[in-house]
């Protein structure tokens, strides 16, 4: 109930910011008809936009890690002139639209806008938008799309908050469905129950498991954290380390070899000690400095992949280059024989630009 009324309120603020977002125009708060507002000063403001979506936002709801969800807006000219759709542009790359560029929306008239959302594999809120300008008019009118993405084990939150010097903190999981199941590891440790023995109580379908950083790292933090349970369809549940260092600090080459992961874990599940295990990532066009221009042709150009620290190897399988700036890399996973138990081992990337990390989970049985 509470992480409903919280996603109610989120969303709330969400729509509440489309309408009041500069460019977005609202009926309510339409322009006097010389076009534009008067400032309590008395000062002309810009006019907005006369351009309303409909609806202002789509929330897909709960979803499954990694799928995609197609969404339709309407773009309505409640203005009195024609309106030129000068660009539209999504905030993130997890976003394709229709080319609407140079569509012209007669007074009164509608032009639909088709997205569709690929969430990521790992839980949590997303959002993106669609950000239009209209020739003529300066600010953006948002299009906004939202997504719960969850797995059959809610964790919440679904990240490792240890910002501003946390030290510790709370996870709560809970299964969707309601059957019990079973914390297995946490962070590849015995996990730290919050009010739950696992000796003498019995499994049940929630459970709150702590968190604290000196015992996720002795050094440096991962990115992730790992939750292992005993659910064949939720295997293991990443979440995020939010911290300082896990950020753009945590990979200070990404810029110079022109790419990077966009989710740096893989997820390998329980394999039996010494079988080989099929996985797939992605790295993605990086070049700031250049706006996005590619001036590395051979950057998503993939060699080889390398497991440091001989904890196990990595055959690389292929590397195929798709719509945008993304290239999907196939490889096989082997742990290191005669070790049991979850782990969370790197793998290096490696192009002609550079070499760069992602992050085998993987929980290895005899």
């Amino acid at each position: 109930m509470l992480l409903h009324t919280i996603r109610s309120a989120m969303t709330a603020a969400i729509l509440a910011a489309c309408l009041t977002h500069a460019g977005l125009y609202s009926v309510a708060a339409a322009a006097p008809p010389s076009g534009l507002a008067t400032s309590p000063s008395g000062s002309a403001a810009p006019a907005q936009v006369p351009l309303m979506v409909e609806p202002p936002i789509v929330d897909f709801g709960v979803v499954a890690p990694g799928t995609k969800h197609p969404a339709r807006f309407v773009l309505r000219n409640i203005g009195t002139q024609p309106l030129t759709i000068a660009r539209a542009q999504p905030s993130c790359k997890c976003t394709d639209i229709s080319d609407i560029a140079g569509k012209v929306i007669a007074p009164g008239g509608t032009l639909e806008l088709t997205a569709s959302l690929l969430v990521p594999k790992s839980p949590g809120d997303k959002d993106a938008k669609v950000m239009i300008t209209v020739a003529g008019y300066p600010g953006l009118v948002l299009a906004n799309m939202v997504a719960d993405v969850t797995q059959s084990i809610r964790a919440v939150p679904a990240f490792v908050d240890a910002l501003k010097e946390k030290q510790e903190g709370v996870v709560h999981l809970s299964a969707i469905d309601g059957k019990p199941f079973k914390v297995t590891s946490a962070g590849g440790r015995a996990p730290l129950f919050v009010g739950f023995d696992p000796v003498t109580d019995s499994p049940r379908a929630a459970y709150d498991i702590r968190w604290r950083t000196a015992e996720i790292s002795s050094g440096a933090l991962p990115q992730w954290w790992v939750i292992d349970t005993d659910r064949a369809d939720c295997a293991q549940i990443p979440l995020r380390i939010r911290h300082e260092s896990t950020g753009g600090r945590f990979d200070p080459e990404r810029s110079a070899r022109f790419w990077f992961p966009p989710e740096s874990i893989v997820l390998a599940g329980v394999v039996k000690a010494g079988a080989p295990v099929a996985l797939t990532t992605t790295i993605e066009h990086l070049n700031p400095a250049a706006q996005g221009r590619v001036t590395a042709p051979t950057w998503g150009d993939v060699s080889a992949m390398i497991v440091p620290g001989a904890e196990g190897t990595a055959r690389f399988i292929s590397a195929t280059k798709r719509a945008g700036d993304f290239v999907d890399i196939a490889f096989e996973f082997t742990a290191k024989p005669g070790r049991f138990g979850s782990f969370y081992i790197p793998v290096m990337i490696e192009t002609p630009t550079g070499k760069g990390p992602v992050f085998v989970a993987v929980t290895v049985t005899p």
